[in-house]
């Protein structure tokens, strides 16, 4: 095994070195739509056949170290992929990009039938079905017997600020206003069971005869309550309403909407083949392991294995003769491809599903650095600070997310998954951390999630729709695509995450399926991964965790993923 990975090591240097002498011409360009010659940011410029790429900025432009016979292909949301050559080209690039016009159409019928979903209302347009976006519910919870108003209330929730003191005038802002110019601030609306009011209500309102508090923080508040949600929206149920309950506590985002399901669960074939399965099949003949490495060896400097499929095949299959062996194969990977965004990001999944957190965490680190820009990262890292023990960094971490001081970095897109995960650090370790700033509506006890889903994907370019089945045979389905998700993914890619969670609560008792099924190819040498990961009585000290890694090219059938008892 010692010699075998010291001549990994002198494989990977001459390789390197070869790299280096190969792609010494550094190369700039420009990726714009065709015809307005509009600049197209974060558009995919690829070296075709290698793991090596990199992302247009705000203004299209890239730049590249290549050889005189590569070929760049360039992908970008909504655009037609293209493919050019960088043979004989010294000045800048000028690369158009044509719109797909058949999913361009089909965006638009979408957005024009979803106009007619929508209803005047006494309250804005709102859509026939209701809300259909997550909100911060439960803010009740910060009422306490001492409270003389709603604005001492909103003084102690999180996501919210108040300007001005109790002896004097009194706004309640949402935080993502904290940081605009006065003049363009808009306070919250206000609704009480039903009406809306003017904020000054919340001086007279008596906090003990509130039943149930909602903000609804982000853009999605104008949707479904017009120019009054601009500023985010309060909802107030008081005891009086006679309409407040406390029944489903799944959240809109996964309401079973009446549909039957009738398939049973589909399982994923254990004889489903590898996605290169003809190397994996050149190595089954060997029983000793270092037969099969050298074989390995060999491989590996064949261009055709010059792929993430290859890699990951490989590892799993050598992970059977011990993790040491798997763990070996990734790494051959992270030297060629640790200035690869995607690729770190894939082996940091398949790291943590195999519980090599401490590696995971060096990966992500890596990629910190790399892209200090994905906001996604430093969630990822905090987590897996957590989960490792250093506490106090996770803390740290989760604090400069949920303030937003992370220099250039607006963490507003994800902050219900960071609040979430901090309050589940605090309930969990709130002995190990110092907890100093930490605002009081964290310390809060008996936080817990029933059930908590997290998919994560390597690519927000990736389409996919991920199925969920109640106990009772209703289900609903989440898709991750052009069609239906079109500013989903444009925020994906424009502040660099690629994430949903979703949340089960107060469910029947029974079994939930989980399927999911891919939608396309990702081109190129990199498929996108996707990673399930299931929690069980989260923030409780029996919570449990379950990580599952999956190729989605492999996948453009149905299958399930996996199943669960609630």
């Amino acid at each position: 095994m010692k010699n075998r990975i010291i001549h990994a090591f002198l494989f990977v240097l001459l390789t390197m070195g070869l790299y280096a002498q190969e792609r010494n011409k550094s190369i700039t360009g420009i990726v714009s739509s065709a015809p307005e010659n509009a600049p197209i940011a974060n558009a995919l410029v690829t070296i075709k056949g290698t793991f090596i790429e990199t992302e247009t900025n705000a203004n299209g432009a890239f730049n590249l170290n290549v050889s005189p016979d590569d070929d760049l292909v360039i992908t970008a949301f909504l655009m037609e992929p293209k493919v050019v050559s960088v043979s004989g080209k010294n000045a800048p690039l000028s690369i158009q990009l044509d719109y797909n016009a058949e999913l361009l159409e089909a965006v638009s019928i979408r957005e024009k039938q979803e106009k007619k979903d929508y209803l005047e209302t006494g309250m804005g347009k709102q859509h026939r079905n209701g809300i259909g976006f997550s909100a911060d519910e439960m803010q009740e919870r910060f009422i306490s017997g001492a409270d003389v108003d709603m604005y001492t209330v909103a003084r102690k929730m999180p996501f919210l600020y108040v300007e001005g003191d109790q002896l004097g005038s009194q706004v309640v802002y949402s935080s993502r206003m904290r940081g605009a110019m006065r003049s363009s601030r808009v306070p919250m609306q206000v609704i009480v069971d039903g009406v809306p009011v003017e904020q000054n209500a919340l001086a007279i309102i008596n906090p003990s005869l509130i039943e149930n508090i909602t903000l609804l923080r982000s853009l999605a508040a104008t949707i479904r309550y017009g120019s009054i949600g601009v500023g985010g929206v309060m909802i107030i149920t008081t005891k009086n309403s006679g309409s407040a309950s406390r029944g489903s506590k799944v959240l809109p985002s996964l309401l079973v909407k009446g549909n039957n399901y009738q398939e049973g669960i589909l399982p994923i074939s254990e004889k489903i083949e590898m996605a290169t399965q003809g190397y994996i099949d050149q190595l089954k003949p060997y029983a000793n392991v270092e037969d099969a490495l050298n074989l390995y060896d060999e491989q590996r400097k064949q261009p055709e294995t010059y792929n993430l499929a290859y890699y990951i095949d490989m590892s799993s299959y050598f992970a059977r003769w011990g993790d040491t062996y798997g763990y070996q194969v990734l790494s051959d990977l992270y030297e060629q491809a640790n200035e690869n965004p995607r690729i770190l990001k894939t082996i940091a999944f398949i790291l943590e599903e195999r519980g090599h957190l401490v590696q995971a965490t060096y990966t992500l680190e890596q990629l910190v650095e790399l892209r200090p820009d994905y906001i996604q990262t430093y969630r990822d890292l905090a987590r897996l600070y957590a989960q490792t023990g250093k506490y106090n960094l996770a803390a740290t971490l989760y604090k400069q997310m949920v303030f937003n001081t992370v220099p250039n970095v607006d963490f507003e897109p994800i902050h219900p998954i960071i609040f979430n995960e901090f309050r589940n650090l605090i309930a969990n370790h709130k002995s190990k951390i110092d907890y100093k700033n930490i605002p009081n509506e964290f310390l809060s006890v008996n936080f817990k999630k029933d059930v908590r889903i997290v998919l994560e994907y390597t690519n927000p370019l990736a389409e996919f729709e991920v199925q969920f089945v109640s106990p009772d045979k209703k289900y609903y389905t989440w898709r991750h695509t052009y069609f239906e998700s079109k500013e989903f993914i444009e925020e994906e890619l424009s502040t660099g995450y690629a994430l949903k969670e979703f949340i089960i609560e107060d469910s029947g008792y029974g079994n939930w399926l989980v399927n999911v099924k891919s939608l396309n190819t990702t081109p190129g040498t990199n498929p996108t991964f996707l990673k399930y990961t299931l929690y069980q009585n989260y923030g409780l000290p029996n919570e449990k965790k379950e990580v599952k890694v999956l190729n989605l090219a492999q996948h453009t059938e149905k299958v399930t993923l996996d199943t669960f008892i609630y």
